[in-house]
């Protein structure tokens, strides 16, 4: 089974709530614009419409962190008595997830009895681990010894220019993951780059560009 990477759509009920906050906020700056402040009629509605969504929220909260406890010591439950069970437990999070949620984290260190700080030295001294949501996409500039004689240097720093990150991060809005490898195995296509799983060589700045574009329309037909 793939990896679930987080990007489910979220359910409709969600995005509405995310529109009715965004129309909340553009509404309330043009009765400020118009009055200069916020009229006691109106912040009193919205006070109590806060309430109602506030102690919702608080319920929808509590039923998340409950699932996330319910998660880890599944996990644990399953792993307990196999050698190495940390590792296990995390590569099983790591392939489900896409990446180690803090949260997950924390409820794995109480259910197996290990101080978090522990689990944090393992996850950050795997490369395979990652501590933050994966993009929608990933770019992988290669920077083995042929790719880097000729040119990826020069690609990496188009690609943060492009994505407007540094190199092992993800883009705000979680469409793109960008990441330094090594080596891919493909020396005699030096420059190369792997966009989600494809390799792409013999490139040129403005080669990424289109294929960071191409990943974007292919995605988008889809």
């Amino acid at each position: 089974m793939p990896p679930d990477t987080g990007h489910t759509e979220l359910p409709g009920q969600l995005s509405t709530w995310k529109d009715e906050e965004a129309a909340l906020l553009e509404s309330l700056d043009q009765i400020e614009q118009k009055h200069g402040f916020i009229p006691r009629h109106i912040a009193e509605e919205i006070s109590r419409v806060l309430e109602v969504k506030l102690e919702r929220l608080r319920k929808l909260q509590s039923k998340v962190e409950s699932n996330v406890r319910k998660e880890a010591e599944a996990l644990v439950e399953k792993w307990k008595d196999e050698e190495g069970s940390l590792i296990l437990i995390l590569h099983e999070i790591q392939n489900h997830h896409g990446y180690v949620p803090r949260e997950l984290a924390m409820e794995v260190s109480y259910a197996l009895g290990v101080k978090l700080a522990r689990i944090y030295e393992v996850i950050t001294f795997y490369h395979y681990f990652k501590l933050q949501p994966p993009g929608r996409h990933n770019l992988s500039i290669c920077m083995g010894t042929a790719c880097y004689l000729k040119g990826a240097p020069g690609l990496l720093t188009e690609a943060k220019n492009l994505l407007k990150v540094e190199e092992g991060s993800t883009t705000p809005d979680r469409e793109w993951h960008l990441d330094v490898v090594r080596c891919i195995g493909c020396c005699g296509m030096a420059p190369a780059m792997v966009i989600d799983g494809k390799v792409h060589g013999r490139l040129k700045g403005a080669d990424l560009t289109a294929h960071v574009a191409a990943a974007g329309r292919k995605e988008a037909v889809a």
